[in-house]
């Protein structure tokens, strides 16, 4: 038994939109965030956030503490709407790598603190039970990158943790 004409053009129609709309896909989409290509030796500048208080939980710029400030100074550099909305307060900062080069000495600042800035905020810690004394006094940077057959690097994740001297 035959299918009339419409029916059979409707059928091809509904079948061709199916296939459209499952067809499999790949991609990639981080909210926020778009991905840079960057070949070797390329500088990239880390960003700072704002800072939250655990007593008040209100945010407060990075730079109302005494870390180092880029050379040009303090730039604001919100990449979306979304980070606006959400109240991000993102800062350009001294901090620079170069894409797949390691280094292991990048001084950012050798400027002397005030008394003022001194007191107020840890630069180090006492473990517990321990009488030894840690003082923070540089950071270690790790970022994971994606290596592209000859067309470039991507960087897919960073992290940070403080370092310091042993004091007794």
């Amino acid at each position: 038994m035959a299918l009339p004409l419409i029916s059979r053009r409707k059928l091809c129609t509904a079948f061709v939109c199916l296939v459209l709309v499952f067809q499999t896909t790949y991609g990639f989409y981080l909210p926020g965030s778009y991905m840079n290509t960057y070949s070797t030796g390329d500088e990239i500048y880390a960003k700072v956030n704002s800072l939250t208080s655990i007593e008040t939980e209100l945010p407060f710029s990075y730079y109302s503490l005494p870390y180092c400030t880029p050379q040009g100074g303090i730039k604001k550099s919100a990449e979306n709407l979304g980070e606006l909305l959400m109240g991000d307060q993102i800062d350009n900062s001294p901090y620079r790598f170069r894409m797949n080069i390691n280094e292991s000495l990048y001084i950012c600042t050798t400027l002397p603190l005030s008394e003022y800035e001194w007191t107020g905020y840890p630069v180090g810690y006492t473990p517990p039970n321990s009488n030894d004394d840690y003082i923070i006094n540089h950071l270690k940077f790790r970022v994971l990158i994606h290596e592209y057959e000859g067309a470039g690097v991507e960087i897919i994740g960073t992290g940070e943790e403080g370092m310091g001297h042993f004091r007794s």
